[in-house]
């Protein structure tokens, strides 16, 4: 099947070049037209710099942007993407998350259209998933999964009978980082993320106060969103204070940069997805070490980029952060060419182009 000029809708809540669903969506956009489709992207909440701006897809925004405590954007751009579908009768319709957004359309006669992509790991109560939208995806063509532990949570979680069919989520595919010698190492360690107790901060702290008995001068870089004070605290009342700096990044852009000349990436969660994070270490062959939830085990179980740890437990993280920084120069070369094996095996352009064709050529074309 020839996909030269077959039309593509997607459909979200955000589009642009913050993390999670807006920069998936935009990925997603940006592929779809590299694979010869024309695409248009209804979107609510768009964010993209000046020059940043994209023209290989049309835009479509709500009329109306205002009223949000009653969704009225949320409702309008749901009203405009279904009168589109009715009369443009597009091949494929995207629908990014299990969202209110999605609710909104699959409550009505163009449910049967709409691919939804789950972009959570569908565990009960999940404050990104919205209830009504998850007991209606019996409506829909399909759902999107990233990974086969999402596919049994959306079966189990949301109750979901129909077909699921495979859509991983990727990052950009740029240009690696070379790799900085240990004197120029920004820190030891680096976390990227919410600054959040469920992301397990205090296990990183208390694991770094057990490693700084043996190395005294390890550093650990903790970047994101968030308070702080809590975290800080503790720090100090473990003696650490010195050890452990927090930082925020204004840019996804000089995260990324801070990410590629760190020895360790550490994401120590209860609970995660399927995260980009580690994907956007392994793009600059980086190494990590991560709790063993969620999707991680099954997308890095099996390469020495990764050290899996059980969540909650800052001993076991102590002793990967000790591993780390003890390992041989070649075996850390070869943690981080292991890395990039992954990137390019999960992520790379070549990849992403395979598996978003099988897809596309998976599904009948609505006529």
């Amino acid at each position: 099947m020839t996909l030269t000029s077959k039309r593509a809708f997607v459909i979200s809540d955000m589009l642009g070049q913050k993390a999670g669903s807006y920069l998936a969506t935009s990925l997603l956009c940006q592929e779809l037209a590299r694979l010869g489709l024309r695409v248009t992207c209804f979107a609510i909440n768009v964010h993209f710099g000046g020059e940043q701006i994209p023209t290989s897809f049309a835009i479509v925004r709500p009329r109306f942007r205002r009223g949000c405590r009653w969704d009225w954007p949320g409702k309008c751009l749901a009203w405009q993407a279904r009168q589109h579908i009715r009369s443009e009768r597009p091949h494929w319709v995207f629908v990014v998350g299990v969202t209110r957004l999605a609710r909104y359309l699959l409550d009505t006669d163009v449910a049967g259209h709409l691919l939804v992509w789950e972009l959570t790991n569908a565990t009960p109560g999940n404050k990104h998933v919205d209830a009504q939208a998850s007991r209606l995806l019996g409506r829909c063509r399909a759902v999107l999964s990233p990974s086969q532990t999402i596919d049994q949570n959306i079966r189990l979680n949301h109750g979901y009978k129909g077909r699921i069919l495979r859509l991983p989520f990727w990052i950009e595919d740029c240009q690696r980082a070379s790799s900085p010698t240990p004197c120029e190492f920004l820190a030891d360690f680096i976390y990227l993320g919410r600054r959040d107790v469920e992301k397990g901060l205090n296990e990183l702290i208390r694991a770094t106060a057990i490693v700084a008995r043996e190395l005294p001068q390890v550093r650990v870089l903790i970047a994101g969103q968030g308070s702080e004070a809590t975290f800080a605290a503790l720090a100090r009342d473990l003696g650490v204070s010195g050890n452990v700096r927090f930082q925020f990044f204004q840019t996804r852009e000089e995260a990324l940069s801070a990410l590629k000349r760190c020895r360790c990436l550490v994401l120590p969660s209860y609970h995660e997805g399927y995260p980009l994070v580690l994907l956007e270490a392994a793009r600059s062959g980086v190494p990590f070490i991560a709790t063993a939830v969620g999707s991680v085990p099954e997308l890095y179980g099996d390469t020495c980029a990764a050290i899996l740890i059980s969540p909650r437990d800052d001993h076991a993280l102590a002793q990967a952060m000790v591993r780390t920084l003890s390992e041989a120069a070649e075996q850390y070369q070869m943690r981080r060419a292991a890395a990039q094996a992954v990137f390019r095996r999960v992520s790379s352009a070549e990849a992403i182009e395979t598996q978003l064709s099988k897809l596309l050529l998976a599904l009948e074309p609505t006529p």
